[in-house]
């Protein structure tokens, strides 16, 4: 029996950034959907996870954080790996931004991904021996907006590099700058840039990036912060390094 032939709900294209927690890996990941649906979600992980496995879902829908637990259906091996999972709790609140987002999907101007604001400081790397020290302000896996102290030129490639952060490597990806603006208060450009490499290789510089996010204990007093804390420590309390 194929996947398409148990399909009770249409599956719409979109590229969501999502953090997940399962008993099956060593601490926290990231990952990617690649399509949608009312009953489950298509992903893109670093890792498989065999069928039957419980996992805890962030999902970043753009507008807020969706909060799930799934189940793994099926896996196709490979690197990153691709799952099929299936809903098992996801009500209230989170119930309605999901809901939300498959009227938007179903619409006439679907999204193929979508812009998450971010507060994180970054490196962008022009050579070996040229580094701008910047903060992202927004981004998405097909490229972000960052704030400089200089500004550079429209078609200027460079390196975006968010250092490791406890048991965390670090990210790294390859952009070009395609616009500049002053800041409103006068410190700093603004910067547009897009991404060289994949959607995949994005989505997964996304994910890294939101994690770091959501741990740094300077943001531990957000809502999207506790809630994620708790969320891990069910299933990977004393899995990350102190």
């Amino acid at each position: 029996m194929t996947h398409a032939s148990v399909r009770q709900h249409p599956r719409f294209p979109v590229r969501l950034p999502l953090l997940f927690d399962s008993p099956a890996v060593p601490g926290p990941g990231g990952g990617v959907t690649l399509n949608v649906s009312q009953g489950g979600l298509l992903l893109d992980v670093p890792k498989p996870l065999p069928p039957g496995t419980p996992a805890s879902l962030l999902l970043f829908t753009g507008e807020c954080v969706a909060r799930a637990e799934v189940v793994v259906v099926w896996t196709v091996e490979d690197i990153p790996s691709r799952l099929g999972v299936r809903f098992t709790w996801l009500t209230g609140n989170d119930h309605l931004a999901w809901e939300r987002l498959l009227a938007y999907q179903a619409g006439v101007r679907p999204r193929a991904s979508v812009r998450i604001p971010v507060a994180l400081e970054v490196t962008c790397l022009l050579s070996p021996d040229s580094r701008v020290p910047g903060q992202i302000q927004n981004l998405s896996d097909g490229g972000l907006m960052v704030s400089l102290g200089q500004e550079l030129a429209p078609r200027t490639r460079l390196a975006v590099s968010v250092p490791p952060w406890r048991s965390l490597p670090p990210v790294e990806m390859q952009a070009e700058v395609v616009w500049t603006r002053a800041t409103s208060d006068g410190h700093g450009v603004v910067h547009g840039l897009r991404f060289l490499s994949d959607d995949r290789e994005g989505a997964f510089f996304v994910a890294g990036t939101l994690l770091r996010q959501l741990l740094d204990p300077q943001e531990a007093s957000s809502d999207r912060s506790v809630y994620l804390l708790a969320l891990l420590a069910r299933t990977a309390a004393g899995r990350l390094p102190g």
